[in-house]
């Protein structure tokens, strides 16, 4: 069950909210598309190594956007994950608590996000002014090589998004709205 397709909204306030988490639903189908291309290039890559090599064929740039592209997986991932719900579920726990069980884990988990990942926005200056430089053998079409500060771009968008994601989530519980629930667990 997805709330905003279950619920009508009884005024302006749930309606902005549904709304909004119907977005970052959708942006996180974005997100995790972006990981799917990021995996199939990753694998793309590593083939024409395993094929090239006996065929005396190397390019010393696969290593490095192989390992790019494996970062930016892991980066945008991230937020995929929190969004759409694939992440680690306590449910068993949350059962054993009674009534107040899924109200208190969906609280729980909604500030753990909003605190990790205002720690991560709160250290993107220092970051961002730290990695200076390139990454090594990671030419782009022109030549030149990719910028270092490239590497991380993606994580500080996902955990922006996260925590966009978590406030959402938290005005659905003030405003009385259920939280999102998978489809399907795949434990089932």
């Amino acid at each position: 069950m997805i709330a905003f397709r279950d619920h009508q909204p009884k005024g302006a306030l749930q309606g902005a909210l549904l709304a909004a988490d119907r977005l970052t639903w959708g942006l996180g189908g974005v997100f995790q598309l972006i990981c799917n291309i990021c995996l199939l290039v990753m694998l793309g890559l590593t083939t024409v190594t395993i094929i090239g090599r006996p065929l005396g064929f190397s390019a010393y740039w696969i290593w490095p956007w192989t390992m790019v592209f494996f970062v930016w997986l892991s980066f945008f991932g991230f937020f995929a994950i929190f969004v759409r719900l694939k992440d680690v579920r306590i449910d068993f726990i949350a059962n054993h608590m009674g009534r107040y069980g899924f109200p208190v884990t969906r609280l729980v988990s909604d500030l753990s996000a909003l605190a990790i990942c205002g720690v991560l926005m709160q250290q993107m200056p220092m970051v961002m002014a730290t990695s200076r430089g390139f990454v090594d053998g990671a030419i782009l079409p022109g030549g030149e090589e990719l910028f270092r500060q490239a590497l991380s771009v993606p994580l500080f968008v996902s955990a922006a998004l996260i925590i966009v994601s978590a406030l959402v989530d938290l005005g659905k519980m003030i405003v009385g709205l259920p939280e999102n629930l998978t489809e399907h667990h795949p434990e089932t």
